[in-house]
């Protein structure tokens, strides 16, 4: 194995090692074929090392030795030998848990350009003026709030509508809330209670439900930020820019693959 650590020497020195060794397996993907039933050569070549030691830096964050690269080297040939035999004995057929992991890695390849692809500014400028309040921030609400206790019907009834000559009970979140965003709400009281805020009328005291129980709420302030500008969602635009490229390169291709098919449906009857 002297050889490959001299290989695998000079290739960790290289500048675009990161470069290479990403494109490395979706490139041997791409290129490469799968060894016939019986193949019985197995060729461990400067890809194939570029892959191993591209995943020990992944999963250890730093390259492999010398000696851990000869045990991946020796690791990859003895899965290399049991996966060839695998498919002599056709152990593949049938097995829903192999035919998923094909589709997975067939899907990675299809998706693979558009994965490295670089939206333009107008791509991104066309996706956020088709749907802003997708990426707009959320309100921001001040309000005072009393607690009166375990949400009842009794209670409800009791309830009116100005909320001062209603008992209170003791709580431990604040009476009155400045400026908070709907998360930070929603983490002290409660999803639904967030929701509501949304559609509560301002200035009046509205009768809501926590997590906790029954509130007389007044709403002081909805604060709607401006539409959200390019330069602020930018990540958020190409993450979703990039997602439905990759799901139209897949589509594509798999509109491709079935016309090579004939497909015949037999529901029971």
């Amino acid at each position: 194995m002297s050889d490959w650590r001299t290989r695998a020497a000079a290739l960790l020195r290289e500048p675009l090692l990161h470069f290479l060794m990403a494109g490395a397996l979706v490139f041997a993907a791409l290129s490469g074929r799968a060894p016939g039933v019986g193949e019985r050569r197995i060729v461990v070549d400067e890809m194939v090392v570029a892959g191993l030691v591209n995943h020990h830096i992944q999963a250890f964050r730093r390259p492999p030795t010398a000696p851990e690269l000869d045990e991946l080297i020796r690791d990859h040939v003895r899965s290399e030998v049991y996966y060839r035999e695998a498919l002599q004995l056709g152990l593949d057929r049938d097995d829903e848990v192999v035919k998923k992991r094909l589709r997975n890695k067939i899907l990675a390849v299809a998706g693979a350009e558009a994965e490295a692809a670089q939206p333009t500014d107008a791509q991104l400028q066309a996706l956020l003026t088709k749907d802003p309040a997708r990426y707009a921030l959320p309100p921001r609400y001040t309000l005072t709030q009393r607690y009166l206790g375990e949400d009842t019907p009794a209670l409800r009834a009791a309830t009116g509508g100005s909320g001062k000559a209603l008992p209170t009970v003791p709580f431990p979140l604040p009476a009155r809330v400045v400026d908070a965003a709907a998360f930070d709400l929603a983490q002290q009281f409660g999803d639904d209670f967030a929701a509501a805020l949304s559609k509560t009328p301002i200035g009046a005291w509205t009768l809501m439900a926590s997590g906790f129980g029954l509130h007389l709420v007044k709403l002081e302030q909805r604060a709607v930020p401006p539409p959200p500008r390019l330069a602020d969602v930018r990540q958020r635009l190409e993450n979703d820019w990039r997602s439905a490229a990759v799901r139209s390169a897949q589509d594509a291709q798999l509109q491709t693959l079935l016309a090579g098919y004939d497909v015949a449906i037999e529901r029971p009857k």
